[in-house]
This record gives C-alpha cells, structure tokens and sequence, in this order.
C-alpha cells in the first residue's frame, strides 16, 4: 500500500478494532507500526565530552567559552611562539605542536593536530576560522581519527577557495 494511504489505513484499523471489540495492547501495536513506518533513521548519539580548537586568539576563546558553558572540556593547542597567548590559559588543557616550525606553519600541520587529539580523547575538533576550516584533507583526517570536525565536510568542494 502506498505510504500517503497508510493513515487512512491506520484509521481503518483501529476503527475495526473498536468495533470487534480488540485491546489496547492491539491499538498499541496498530499505533507503533504507524509511528514505525515514519520513523526517523536510527542515528547513533555521541556526546561530546572534550573539543580540541586547532586555532588560536579571540576565535579560540569564544569556542572555550561556549564549551565551558555548556560543561564540555576543551583542549588548546599552541605553536612555541604562542606559549605566553591566552587562548592556552583560557583551556581546561593545553599542548604544543609543530616544534620548531613557524607559527602559522605549526596551526596547519594536521598530524601534530591528530596526535594530540587522539592521545587526548578529544571527541570533537573545531578548525576555527582560516588555517584548517576550508581544508577537505583536515576533515578527512579527523574522521580516519575519529574525531568529528566542524570544518568543510569530507568528499566536499576541493581546497582552493571553492566555499
């Protein structure tokens, strides 16, 4: 039967049931397959406990706030420059990356990102804006870590300005 038809059908059902005198377990089940056959897909729920925010300055500090406020962990990372910045004090956790690289440099070298991460059970990484935001490669990373991204989606419009 079509799906368009099936709460006529429904309808019908318990109309029937009433009639012949059938249960509320019956019009329960009558009821489930009705809500069933519109169901949503079943989506698994992961909660984010830690946000690591592969970004620096007043863009990585509203992301801190925001996690604070809503109770989740967050977790800096800084460039041997940045060590006095205070985007690393504003996080529950703080940890270089790209030693011995220049600044900016250090923000795009999505290993470093990856590792510590992964060595952190960070459930979740925000790019911020620039360096990796518009990056497919840096979403394909976090997804292989497992790890979600907030950034471009994997599989999206090649790097290059494509937004």
């Amino acid at each position: 039967m079509r799906a368009r038809n099936r709460p006529k059908e429904i309808m019908m059902l318990l109309r029937l049931s009433v009639v012949r005198g059938r249960g509320l377990l019956e019009l329960q089940r009558l009821g489930h397959l009705h809500r069933s056959a519109h169901a949503a897909p079943n989506l698994e729920y992961n909660p984010i406990r830690k946000v690591l925010v592969a970004n620096r300055g007043e863009i990585a500090i509203r992301v801190f706030r925001a996690c604070t406020e809503l109770g989740i962990r967050t977790v800096a990372v800084y460039s041997e420059q940045d060590t006095g910045q205070m985007h690393r004090q504003k996080a529950d956790e703080a940890y270089l990356i790209g030693k011995g690289l220049p600044p900016v440099a250090a923000y795009l070298h999505i290993p470093d990102i990856i590792r510590v991460a992964k060595a952190n059970n960070v459930d979740a990484i925000h790019p911020g804006y620039g360096f990796l935001s518009e990056r497919s490669d840096f979403a394909q990373a976090c997804a292989d870590a497992g790890c979600g991204s907030s950034g471009r989606p994997r599989g999206g419009a090649q790097d290059g300005g494509q937004s």
